[in-house]
């Protein structure tokens, strides 16, 4: 069984185009360029080394085989992960710094209210200053994943709490900054490097071989 089929949002629509999301931490330049070509042909928008792509779950996994052949899965991180079909978009732009419509759709604002549930943060910050105190505020709230990418997985008001201290803190026209909604932590996999332990509200601490998506059968 193929790790894509493990997650039970797939079970019922394995030829349905459907937006995801590859985001990698690569330390060689080489082949970090080579992982951008590759997928340039399927990027709607994005950031620096987060591409968003619409794709059916048979393509998802086929690329991302193509990508692990490129990279050092003992120095590099490539994760994959499904966003969620729920609410009334795929993305939450909290600042931005092109007019692409990401996954084809417009960004939204982050609600009012939010949800309570597992999000992925995820940002490009032009200045330093501003990227420590970025970084200093949302890893007060979310889990690291890679650089400049992390992991909410808790209550709406925490969530909110969370990007509105950032928000005083973006540059609009400069910094760009989203919030990904996912259905849940089935739709995110490790495809190479350590998944870190997560903590969710009321949750114990995950270990890396404890969580869903962090072994694709695939591989």
């Amino acid at each position: 069984m193929s790790f894509l089929d493990r997650a039970s949002s797939f079970q019922r629509s394995g030829f349905e185009r459907a937006p995801f999301v590859f985001c990698y931490d690569i330390s060689s330049p080489r082949q970090a360029r080579a992982v951008l070509k590759r997928l340039r042909a399927w990027r709607l928008d994005g950031q620096l080394s987060l591409h968003e792509v619409v794709i059916t779950p048979p393509q998802a996994e086929e690329l991302g085989a193509q990508l692990l052949e490129l990279i050092n899965p003992e120095t590099d991180s490539l994760i994959l992960f499904r966003l969620s079909r729920r609410g009334d978009g795929p993305v939450y732009a909290l600042a931005r710094t092109d007019s692409a419509a990401p996954l084809a759709c417009q960004a939204h604002p982050v609600p009012n209210y939010p949800g309570d549930g597992w999000f992925v943060v995820s940002y490009d910050i032009r200045d330093a200053r501003r990227l420590k105190q970025v970084q200093r505020v949302t890893s007060g709230y979310a889990a690291y994943l890679q650089r400049s990418v992390y992991l909410f997985c808790g209550p709406g008001s925490q969530l909110k709490a969370m990007t509105a201290a950032v928000l005083s803190l973006l540059e609009h026209g400069e910094d760009d900054m989203r919030l990904y909604p996912l259905s849940g932590p089935d739709d995110l996999w490790f495809l190479c490097g350590d998944s870190p332990p997560v903590v969710g509200a009321g949750m114990e601490p995950l270990s890396p071989r404890e969580w869903p998506g962090s072994s694709p059968a695939w591989l």
